[in-house]
């Protein structure tokens, strides 16, 4: 072999040398990069931590008997704001298997269309675990109750008058607050509100017969109207449900609690987040 030959084989493993250690650092890069991009998507797609019955900062320990009333108004996509109705809000301690307890009623009188709404709900004001809900609508004999077990949870239903009663039961793996029954807003009132704050809470959903972890987020302070003539300052709350639509609370930690409310009314409850309406709800 002669010299020359035996430099360009010397030159030729040294550039492959070469060529293997870029490759090397190529591979090195490639892994870090997937690194980071894999740590960057979870991290921004991570749900917030879940809060649960029996959280020792979720409590209505201080939860005090108040009334109040909302006026209602209803805006369709590209119209204009409607007057709706009157809703009114009244919470009261009550007896509940001889637990202590406390009930809160509240009626939605659509004054155009003669139709009230009531909803009744009684729960554990320590805890916040709902022990039975009942709604019902004057117009069509639609009625609703939901008992709230320690194991399950029993909804009985009749959609219409003369219609057959129906039962559904379902047994969960833990306990849920009752924030679709009619809880909503009050139920965020009582969670450890701060700047910043994140979690998701189990609801349960009777569509479902399942529990539906709905986010809430704290948006901020605001000064809101609270009545006639009055103001009050407080944290404004986003609950973006999966299906349901996003809602807003204006809440404050002494009574009445809730003092403003937007809900915007999916088109369907199917999760496109197309907005059919927007309810609006300020104290009168």
């Amino acid at each position: 072999m002669s010299r020359r030959s035996s430099r360009r084989e010397v030159d030729a493993f040294l550039r492959s040398r070469a060529l293997d250690r870029q490759s090397n650092r190529m591979k090195t890069y490639l892994v870090l990069l997937s690194a980071v991009f894999w740590f960057a998507t979870h991290s921004l797609h991570a749900g917030s931590p879940r809060a649960g019955v029996g959280d020792a900062g979720i409590t209505g320990s201080q939860l005090r008997p108040y009334t109040n009333l909302w006026k209602f108004t209803q805006q369709k996509p590209g119209g204009v704001a409607e007057q709706g109705g009157t809703w009114s809000d009244s919470l009261e301690s009550t007896v509940y298997n001889g637990q202590p307890a406390m009930k809160r009623t509240q009626i939605a009188n659509y004054e155009k269309k003669g139709i009230k709404l009531t909803f009744v709900s009684v729960f554990d004001p320590k805890t916040m675990k709902p022990f039975s809900f009942d709604y019902s609508r004057s117009d069509n004999g639609n009625v609703r109750r939901v008992d709230f077990g320690s194991e399950t949870v029993i909804y009985r239903h009749t959609d219409s008058t003369g219609a057959k009663p129906e039962e559904a039961r379902v047994s969960l793996d833990r306990n849920v607050f009752d924030f679709y029954g009619g809880m909503y807003g009050l139920l965020i009132s009582t969670l450890p509100l701060a700047d910043g704050y994140a979690a998701e809470i189990p609801a349960f959903d009777t569509n479902k017969m399942a529990i539906d972890w709905v986010p809430v987020r704290v948006k901020g302070r605001e000064t809101v109207p609270a009545g006639a003539g009055k103001k009050t300052e407080t944290w404004v709350v986003e609950t973006p449900t999966k299906l349901y639509g996003r809602m807003t609370w204006w809440v404050t930690k002494e009574p009445p609690y809730v003092i403003k409310a937007v809900l915007e009314v999916p088109k369907s409850e199917d999760g496109s987040a197309e907005v059919a309406a927007v309810m609006t709800y300020t104290m009168a």
